[in-house]
């Protein structure tokens, strides 16, 4: 009996070995195969990339040839090109050394006397004092400071104190003057005889100079200008009159006094001459409208002769200036 169990146990154990090691054999079949698909996808991707260097040297090819059609329709030549960009830079260092040497300020730049012409002597100059000599013999002493603005354009604000009497120099001017106030004993304008003027004024002018934008050696200070111009003027008027007083029954010399405004504004044209770098001389000549009131009347004057001091009207304007540079 025992005999036949150990028999059948041995027949069982058989059976289970058999069957796993036919389960070792499919499993160890089943990784085989996925090796083997694994193989031929590389294999795949492998062809594929030959394939693309394979196409790569032509397409390099290619472009090689559009570069040199490129290089051959230009029109310059690249050492030509290398050796122009060389003389640039060179030129760039010497301009950079030049600017070293030279100050920061460009109206205190020194420059050699030699190299000079008179259109560069006021190039850095930024104010001109200038006195007007024709009004010396109108009683009127005007002294005008013109400030740079830039190369083509300046400021000129000037003052006037006048004191003219018949017996300094501006004698000509005042007997020429044909001088009348209203006397309210007669009821009617009476003439007398102007013996002093006396006051004081301030004009304004922006000059313009045109040729620095033509030629470039030109600059402000020199050569052609316009200028609009506008003047306001205080002018107190003596003079002596006789007049009848009844109360008196007698003629006494009575002391006139006027008080005169004057307003005018027009344009002028000169040109400025710099002399020896440090002197300026400055004719010009243009038009005015002038525009003459006295505190006791009620407008602007009327009926009176253009040399007169309170005529009121379109007049010439012209003179001269001698001034300084700084």
């Amino acid at each position: 009996m025992k005999t036949k169990l150990n028999i059948g146990l041995i027949i069982l154990i058989s059976g289970f070995s058999n069957i796993f090691c036919q389960e070792n054999t499919t499993n160890k079949a089943d990784l085989a195969d996925l090796k083997i698909q694994l193989i031929d996808s590389k294999l795949a991707l492998l062809d594929s990339k030959i394939k693309i260097w394979e196409t790569r040297p032509q397409e390099l090819e290619l472009m090689l040839d559009e570069l040199k059609s490129k290089l051959l329709k230009l029109d310059f030549q690249p050492d030509e090109l290398n050796s122009r960009f060389n003389s640039i830079d060179s030129l760039i260092k010497e301009f950079r050394k030049l600017m070293e040497k030279q100050p920061d300020d460009p109206y205190t730049m020194a420059y050699k006397p030699e190299q000079d012409s008179v259109a560069h002597v006021a190039t850095f100059k930024r104010y001109s004092v200038t006195l007007n000599p024709v009004r010396v013999f109108e009683g009127t002493l005007e002294i005008a400071c013109e400030r740079r603005i830039n190369n083509r354009n300046t400021i000129e604000i000037s003052g006037m104190a006048t004191y003219a009497n018949s017996e300094g120099v501006a004698n000509f001017y005042l007997k020429n003057q044909s001088m009348e106030y209203y006397n309210s004993s007669i009821r009617a304008w009476d003439p007398y005889n102007c013996d002093n003027f006396s006051g004081f004024g301030t004009t304004l002018q922006w000059k313009n100079y045109l040729l620095p934008s033509v030629n470039s050696r030109y600059a402000a200070f020199e050569g052609l200008y316009a200028a609009p111009y506008t003047m306001y003027r205080r002018i107190w008027i003596t003079g002596l009159d006789n007049q009848f007083f009844p109360d008196e029954d007698g003629w006494r010399e009575v002391e006139i006094i006027q008080k005169l405004n004057i307003l005018a504004g027009g344009v002028i044209v000169g040109w400025e001459f710099p002399v020896a770098q440090v002197l300026s001389l400055d004719v010009f000549i243009g038009g005015v409208i002038r525009l003459c009131h006295y505190d006791t009347e009620g407008g602007i004057t009327k009926y009176k002769k253009w040399k007169n001091i309170d005529y009121s009207g379109v007049m010439p304007r012209a003179g001269i200036k001698i001034g300084i540079l700084k």
